[in-house]
């Protein structure tokens, strides 16, 4: 959720709650938090866009990308027309780009992607990079190995970081 949607849901429940100069107060720290914190942070995408030439696992098909159609004329959305354009993609999986495997992808008894907090993604990033031996090796998979090699030059991994 963006940080001004927070900020105005947070300041209606203060309203609703307490006064004007509670709610204040509420807002200021909010934004506070955010001037002290989050405006200083350093953000890095590791998003991957999903494209034609993006890798799948070979296991799974093609993605198949083509215009969006209206269904009431039958023809591709256009500018001139309908003051848009859409995209449509045929996708063989949900397992792409970046994405959070839910634990219920591994075991029917675990949390699915929707009982996952969204809490649950604000943690300590660690990134073990093993592109290089993907690039030797496209079937490698990231080995305990690799865990221990990264910590012995960065340290212990911290408790409860993704």
């Amino acid at each position: 959720m963006h940080i001004l949607s927070v900020a105005t849901v947070i300041f209606a429940c203060l309203l609703a709650t307490g006064s004007a100069e509670q709610a204040h107060a509420g807002q200021s720290r909010l934004w506070s938090a955010y001037d002290s914190v989050l405006s200083n942070a350093k953000y890095i995408d590791l998003t991957h866009t999903i494209e034609p030439a993006m890798p799948i696992w070979r296991g799974f098909g093609n993605i198949t990308f083509s215009q969006a159609v209206n269904k009431l004329t039958g023809k591709p959305f256009a500018y001139n027309k309908d003051l848009f354009v859409a995209n449509a993609y045929q996708l063989t999986t949900d397992q792409m780009g970046t994405q959070l495997d839910a634990p219920a992808h591994f075991n029917p008894y675990f949390a699915a992607s929707d009982e996952i907090p969204a809490t649950f993604a604000l943690r300590k990033l660690v990134v073990i990079d093993v592109s290089n031996k993907v690039a030797t090796n496209s079937s490698y998979a990231a080995s305990v190995d690799d865990v221990l090699e990264w910590e012995a030059k960065h340290g212990r991994i911290p408790q409860r970081s993704v």
